[in-house]
């Protein structure tokens, strides 16, 4: 999938996860890997990617919205960034 959105404020870059962020999304990803269900109102599951160079496999707690013929919507902000997720 592709998007044709511009990118937000010219020269943004992607928000760096600090220490708190880092644990408190590890911390997430554990409780909704043990029990899964919702986090802060929301359905959430953990997103495993693997990297197309690197081959490092990545998690990342997201979002998900039923959708049509029990299909479903995750959703991917990157934290706000202007720039949309890779």
């Amino acid at each position: 999938m592709s998007f044709n959105t511009p990118n937000g404020t010219r020269g943004a870059r992607q928000p760096r996860a600090g220490l708190m962020l880092r644990w408190f999304n590890q911390r997430t990803m554990n409780r909704l890997s043990r029990k899964g269900g919702k986090f802060m109102g929301m359905d959430a599951l953990v997103l495993k990617t693997i990297g197309s160079k690197s081959g490092t496999e990545r998690s990342s707690p997201v979002a998900w919205f039923p959708g049509k013929d029990d299909s479903w919507l995750i959703v991917a902000s990157a934290g706000g960034a202007p720039k949309n997720p890779a």
